[in-house]
């Protein structure tokens, strides 16, 4: 919730410049792919431009996360405990792709969705390692192969991107049998027809392979592709102490995950950061990393630039931002308080980060207002 509620208001910062229309490709992961899943769903399978995201798809998020658990006890309902039965133990990924359809609207196959702006929906392949994308004409990954007319749902590909390891654990899918394609790792252009490796795939969290859904649009020393400005949208929460699992917590929508995966996350995110801002500084690429956690001031001060003191108080304070990254990872409906706190700091690390670093393309400073 933290996350899909952060990146929306990123893209509200970006709507209210007119500027949705300019976005040729999404690559979401965990928080961003529900996030995506219900703009697309909300806007009838098609990216929304300025005016409708304004008008009527921001609100309607804001409706949705504020009123309707994901993955609760109460959202799954004593007659969905016997009708899950043990799939609440062994196959709880499935389970929450069913209720991202039942709850949240979520519905359409991947082959219903619009061509442009492409939209890559990151997983993690337990039997590869690899980074195995959905799109609406491919998934796979290179090593296991890709298949060119994907089968299956938006939401079992959002639901296999959010599959937080041992916590939700591994969507599993059954493949058709013939349609693959062995792929150069380098071009990704198909080379000769493949059998799968098995007829069944097991799909963990994006973020087990890399947490921040750079990868497809951005590699060291290649310009970008698919677009020529990246914007990286980094909801990532920070590494708390060490906390016990259990699937009570899942019960009650939090998201408590091993240790060892925190820490790798974490890791990952780092590396993966710094290679892209060492990319844009080094002139490689144009993009801009809006990170979670940071205050307006935080932006200025890296940058050099100065206000006056009073121009502040537009702003979140940091006790407001430190209280919006601490909200929890969970799959809950928060209050309405709670969702304009976090979108309203995703909304002005966007436009603090944006106008300064690349004043170009965003020139104008735009101020958040309570009106959804």
């Amino acid at each position: 919730m933290r996350a899909a509620i952060f990146h929306a208001g990123v893209l509200r910062r970006l709507a209210d410049e007119d500027l949705l229309e300019a976005v040729s490709g999404v690559s979401t992961v965990s928080g961003g792919s529900l996030a995506a899943a219900i703009v697309m769903s909300k806007a009838g399978l098609r990216w929304p431009d300025s005016t409708a995201f304004r008008n009527n798809l921001y609100p309607a998020i804001r409706d949705l996360l504020t009123t309707t658990d994901l993955f609760s006890i109460g959202a799954i309902g004593w007659r969905g405990v016997w009708r899950y039965n043990v799939r609440l133990f062994g196959h709880r990924a499935a389970v929450l792709a069913d209720l991202l359809t039942r709850e949240w609207g979520i519905d359409g196959k991947l082959s219903d969705l619009p061509d442009q702006p492409f939209w890559w929906i990151n997983a993690t392949c337990f039997e590869t390692g690899k980074n195995w994308r959905f799109s609406k004409r491919e998934m796979g990954d290179w090593k296991f192969g890709r298949h060119y007319r994907p089968p299956f749902s938006i939401a079992e590909a959002a639901a296999s991107s959010a599959a937080v390891p041992y916590v939700i654990g591994a969507l599993k899918l059954d493949l058709p049998p013939d349609g693959w394609y062995r792929t150069d790792p380098a071009t990704r252009a198909p080379q000769e027809k493949a059998t799968p490796a098995s007829p069944e795939v097991r799909l963990w969290d994006g973020g087990s392979y890399e947490n921040l859904g750079l990868e497809a649009m951005f590699k060291p020393q290649e310009p970008l592709r698919n677009c020529d400005f990246l914007i990286c949208s980094d909801a990532s929460g920070p590494l708390t102490p060490p906390h016990g699992t259990s699937r009570l917590n899942l019960l009650k929508g939090q998201l408590v995950a091993p240790r060892l995966f925190d820490i790798a996350s974490d890791q990952i995110r780092a590396l993966r950061s710094r290679m892209f801002v060492r990319a844009i500084e080094g002139g490689t690429i144009r993009g801009a990393l809006l990170r979670m956690g940071n205050s307006v001031r935080d932006v200025d001060i890296k940058a050099g630039r100065r206000r006056e003191t009073t121009d502040y108080d537009a702003f979140q304070s940091e006790q407001e931002v430190a209280s919006a990254l601490s909200l929890p990872t969970g799959l809950i409906a928060v209050s309405e308080t709670v969702f304009d706190q976090v979108a309203r700091h995703g909304y002005e690390i966007a436009d603090a980060t944006l106008t300064t670093y690349s004043p170009d393309e965003f020139s104008n400073s735009i101020k958040w207002t309570s009106k959804s």
